[in-house]
């Protein structure tokens, strides 16, 4: 069976009634897992647009204070704990840099990571995740993915890793996806293999039920995106139905 994971961390600028709606609409939707991201904004912003002004709800502010008031904070994370923990849905915390993860170690209980995809040729930020995280997830265009694989010395190693197929472009348009590229992650015995889809509305992610995946992230937002890679609560609940039909019509369910 393919695993769904609700990616719930575009946009909430540390809103909790946001977040705690993702949350729940996840669980509703029957994630497998929520995937959040944590970011360092004045290593993950490129020197030319940290000043620039940009509207928020806060006003028109540098897009640096901007990020640094929508990252999740120790309060918001306390309460993201908590509420995760009674709804018994797993998290995956993405980072962006070691400063993320070491955030991410401190305030949560977090065993189940992934490296941003933007970040995945930085090698200090994986040699991070590898001492101090028990599962990894990591994007197979990485300039580090025969370093992993080369450091996995028996099946154990292996089972610590899987490896995702996304495009550079969020939101991507269909002559990017390139599916055809996850033919070389599935030959990669051992590893769990998995999809980050970015592409606009549910098609044609659901396809990717006939690639032999382990798992598909879609992005799980609110009723107005800025963005239509994130799904509202009701088209990710039909990307899981579809996801679900297919898999039967595969052979993959009872």
């Amino acid at each position: 069976m393919i695993e769904l994971y609700a990616n719930i961390g575009v946009g909430h600028e540390n809103d909790w009634d946001c977040i705690y709606s993702r949350v729940v609409a996840a669980a509703q939707c029957n994630a497998d897992a929520v995937v959040i991201t944590k970011s360092t904004p004045n290593l993950a912003i490129p020197e030319h647009k940290k000043y620039v002004s940009i509207q928020s709800k806060w006003g028109n502010l540098p897009y640096i204070e901007v990020a640094k008031k929508s990252e999740i904070d120790q309060l918001t994370v306390k309460k993201f704990n908590k509420l995760t923990e009674e709804i018994g849905i797993p998290v995956i915390w993405c980072i962006t840099d070691t400063e993320a993860g070491a955030w991410v170690k401190e305030n949560t209980n977090c065993h189940h990571i992934k490296i941003h995809y933007d970040a995945t040729n930085d090698k200090e930020t994986v040699d991070f995740c590898l001492n101090n995280f028990t599962k990894i997830i990591y994007a197979g265009h990485g300039e580090w993915k025969d370093y992993i694989i080369q450091n996995c010395k028996n099946k154990n190693d292996r089972e610590k890793f899987s490896f995702y197929h996304a495009t550079p472009k969020f939101p991507a348009k269909i002559e990017e996806i390139n599916l055809n590229k996850m033919l070389d992650f599935v030959k990669l015995s051992d590893f769990k293999i998995g999809y980050e889809g970015r592409c606009e509305g549910i098609f044609p992610d659901c396809a990717v039920v006939f690639k032999n995946v382990d798992y598909i992230e879609k992005y799980l937002g609110d009723e107005e995106s800025f963005n239509n890679a994130v799904l509202t609560h009701q088209e990710f609940y039909d990307f899981f139905i579809n996801m679900n039909q297919l898999e039967i019509a595969n052979g993959k369910k009872d």
